[in-house]
């Protein structure tokens, strides 16, 4: 997504103190040591109980670091610096359904950023747009080498990672890129970049994209178009379906609008690059219209206790009659369900299909991968998708904000984790500077080829 959003739980900037708004806030300027400590130890309390990914970090001491974050909570001078520390610690168990929400309007208070928009390649920042009357001091196609004089990777990893609430690697870099310049409304950062046409330039730049214009340029990069659905014909009988999203049901109602048209294909293109997920019942619906024998959905499993047992299960060394309560004494027990049978529909097509990923490809769209593994007439092509699915718990912090939990961990029916990873593509596509400043979708390209090839 190219335009700047300001999610709460995305906001990457370091927790020094801004000023308050001057407009009067929906929610409270400062909380009691009280409360601080409450927020804190609500999200250390429900995660230590109910989180299903700590394997995944096996290198944290998830008390000591409440322990470790009690005066840091303490020590915020605002509500703002407060819940910047909540993100930092929430962060800590590296998920992208675990993370804290701001309350309303309190990021936007205390957060502004240049009228640039910058998206990651290849590890690197570049600058996809802008607005006009910065073109000078940063063209379009440029790459970001420093942030207020430190290097753009130092930068990241030491000011903007750490906040960032992800299992993988590519969703770490995304975001910490597009949000690399965020910071206080109306202050200045300096940047060293490099144009496309290999000139270093410096650049001073004022926060201050909620004044501006902003009337911007942009790379012609692709882009969802803004709809839940998309259909349209390609060359060779070859149609082309984007999926949007999967948290509206009138998706259902536009696809049976073009099945019959979609019908008439040699070849299939289902894009789930722009997919942020939404329900898995609607994936499951269109999927099964493509299939041509049963599917699997995603086993799952989530943390069982009984306290009783866990008692037992500390005793289990000297008395042996205890030793199958040991795992509860571990934490380790976990309630499981066998993976449901989705069945093809009664009307079904079946062609060379090719589906196309991204990094945002995520949660209910990874179900629809997970449905489609097996299904020998599919083919995926992109980028490893964002690797994060399962059903969060949402708890109220102090203040108006939210934490949500991740308590539900699922995986491909054979056991094997996408949690974390991502799934990975059958054709891989790199992203480059390069590629984004020639204006090619190299995605659905390869995918035409693929399909032509095929039919």
């Amino acid at each position: 997504m190219l335009q700047k959003l300001v999610i709460a739980s995305l906001i990457t900037v370091s927790a020094f103190a801004f000023p308050v708004s001057a407009n009067e806030p929906s929610y409270p300027e400062d909380l009691s040591v009280e409360e601080k400590l409450y927020g804190l130890s609500l999200i250390w309390k429900e995660a230590t109980y109910n989180f299903a990914f700590f394997d995944q970090v096996p290198d944290l001491d998830f008390d000591a670091a409440y322990q470790e974050y009690i005066p840091n909570v303490i020590a915020t001078e605002n509500t703002f610096e407060y819940y910047r520390e909540l993100q930092k610690f929430i962060a800590l168990l590296e998920d992208g359904h675990t993370n804290v929400y701001m309350p309303d309007g309190l990021a936007s208070d205390y957060v502004d950023w240049p009228s640039v928009n910058l998206t990651e390649a290849d590890h690197q920042a570049v600058v996809v747009g802008v607005e006009k009357s910065l073109e000078d001091q940063v063209p379009l196609g440029s790459v970001i080498l420093s942030v207020d004089g430190i290097s753009t990777e130092t930068y990241l990893k030491t000011q903007i990672f750490p906040y960032i609430a992800t299992s993988t690697d590519q969703i770490r870099w995304t975001w910490g890129v597009r949000d690399m310049l965020d910071g206080e409304p109306g202050s200045t950062v300096k940047l060293i970049l490099r144009t496309p046409d290999g000139e270093k330039k410096t650049a001073s730049l004022i926060r201050n994209s909620n004044t501006r214009s902003n009337e911007m340029t942009f790379l012609s990069i692709p882009r969802p178009n803004g709809e839940l659905l998309e259909f349209r014909w390609l060359d060779n009988g070859i149609a082309y379906l984007a999926l949007n999203a999967f948290h509206d049901p009138a998706i259902l109602d536009q696809f049976y609008e073009v099945y019959d048209e979609i019908k008439k294909s040699r070849g299939l293109i289902i894009d789930l690059r722009y997919n942020n997920g939404g329900n898995g019942s609607i994936a499951s619906e269109i999927i099964s219209h493509f299939a041509d024998h049963p599917m699997q959905l995603s086993k799952y499993k989530t943390r069982k206790h009984v306290a009783v047992y866990k008692v037992w299960g500390q005793y289990a060394d000297q008395y042996p009659q205890f030793e199958k309560y040991k795992a509860y004494a571990e934490d380790n027990v976990w309630e499981s369900e066998e993976p449901e049978i989705l069945n093809p529909s009664d009307d079904t097509h079946i062609v060379p299909t090719a589906v196309l990923t991204s990094r945002v490809t995520v949660s209910a769209a990874e179900d629809f991968l997970i449905l489609a593994d097996t299904l020998d007439h599919f083919t995926t092509i992109g980028e490893n998708t964002f690797g994060s699915t399962g059903q969060p718990a949402f708890y109220d912090l102090p203040g108006g904000g939210k934490v949500r939990i991740c308590t539900k961990r699922d995986t491909y029916p054979d056991g094997r984790d996408f949690v974390g990873y991502g799934i990975k593509p059958d054709i891989y596509i790199q992203r480059t500077p390069e590629l984004l400043r020639s204006g090619e979708d190299a995605v659905l390209d390869r995918a035409i080829e693929y399909l032509s090839n095929k039919i």
